[in-house]
């Protein structure tokens, strides 16, 4: 069963209005539809392991500046060491350090071991298991849950993001 769509008014919408103004209405339709998946992202972690508001800043919803479209990312930023804000996916840990949790969750940790430190003739400490980290992949799960609706709603905010800019600059 094809959907039909006409977009003859849409295209002739198109071709009056200004290339600046095109391509703000298209970036708003591509920033909209990132920030759904991105809140789909945020959900699936919340599932996944114990989040908070530090961790979910670690989802990223990034629109193409040249290109047209749009990433949905993990990824982490460390705070501004002057003013000490914009800090974004960090983890406090038990000791009190920070860090980037969301990255290793997605794709889980191998297992990891210390080496037997030795001094001349004492040994300071045998080596020990130091444990991995599952993989979660609430990433690909977002993913999986939103590649099929995302195009048709892209769609959609395309053709009401157009119109509604296209009413704003007088082209009707």
């Amino acid at each position: 069963m094809a959907n039909q769509y006409n977009d003859t008014q849409l295209q002739k919408l198109f071709t009056e209005m200004d290339v600046k103004h095109r391509k703000r209405a298209l970036k708003g339709a591509f920033r909209r539809e990132a920030n759904q998946v991105r809140r789909t992202a945020i959900n699936n972690l919340r599932s996944s392991l114990h989040s908070n508001r530090d961790l979910e800043k670690g989802i990223r919803a990034i629109v193409f500046k040249k290109a047209a479209g749009f990433r949905v990312t993990i990824g982490t930023k460390k705070a501004n060491p002057k003013t000490g804000k914009g800090e974004k996916g960090m983890h406090i840990n038990r000791q009190g350090l920070k860090k980037p949790v969301l990255i290793w969750a997605e794709g889980g940790t191998e297992q990891r071991k210390t080496k037997t430190k030795t001094r001349v003739f004492v040994r300071e400490r045998r080596g020990h298991n130091t444990g991995r980290m599952k993989r979660y992949g609430f990433m690909r799960k977002t993913q999986t849950d939103v590649r099929d609706k995302v195009t048709a709603d892209l769609r959609n905010e395309i053709v009401e993001s157009v119109t509604k800019t296209a009413n704003r600059y007088g082209c009707k």
